[in-house]
């Protein structure tokens, strides 16, 4: 209770809640189904990008042809979170698609639009590539909660694969653009559903 001015005004405590962090995430093979299940190259594209590189949504629509370097097999994003730039690496496989996909086009966002009148893709059709090509594949979000599959799923699922494999925590500070690698730690080093329920399934056979 304050006092103003001889009154009594209730005062209001701000109580820092705690982020919730998403346990749920793809495995390696249900990420290849829906890559197989793209309807186009571009498309495939797409999700090979934010599936094997972990970028941000709006990261992938503001790449430009010039980003990509072939030689050195990395990806050079502009503009992450917090406007801070960062490169990827990025696999060969993906590579040659993006090479085949952008033919003699020399400038321009790596990604196009169907309307030859915009230079880009934008979000929400990025949202519908996901989401449609994940319903074709038959895979459902991870989180019952979830209705449908978005973008961010993929970059969720390519940091927690990389910790299933042994990938070090400054390794993936690094892969996912967190300035701090505290960020890393507090998101990913909540065990996620999958691996707690694999633990699970390797011990319980002790308690019978």
């Amino acid at each position: 209770m304050i006092k103003m001015e001889g009154k009594e005004v209730q005062s209001t405590k701000f109580k820092k809640t705690r982020k919730k962090y998403n346990i749920y995430y793809l495995d390696l093979d249900q990420i290849k189904k829906i890559i197989a299940s793209a309807k186009s190259l571009r498309d495939r594209i797409v999700l090979k990008l934010l599936s094997r590189t972990g970028m941000r949504r709006f990261e992938l629509c503001s790449l430009r042809i010039q980003d990509v370097d072939f030689d050195g097999k990395k990806i050079f994003i502009a503009k992450g979170k917090g406007n801070v730039p960062r490169s990827v690496p990025i696999d060969e496989d993906t590579l040659q698609d993006i090479k085949f996909y952008m033919g003699s086009r020399q400038h321009g966002k790596l990604i196009q639009s169907n309307n030859k009148k915009i230079d880009g893709i934008d979000e929400s059709r990025i949202n519908m590539i996901v989401r449609k090509t994940a319903e074709r594949a038959g895979i459902k979000h991870p989180d019952p909660t979830k209705k449908h599959l978005n973008p961010h799923i993929f970059r969720h699922s390519f940091i927690r694969n990389l910790i299933r494999l042994g990938v070090p925590p400054n390794y993936l500070q690094q892969l996912a653009g967190h300035s701090d690698i505290r960020t890393t730690l507090q998101m990913y080093g909540i065990p996620s559903f999958k691996d707690t329920q694999d633990k699970y399934n390797e011990v319980i056979k002790n308690f019978y």
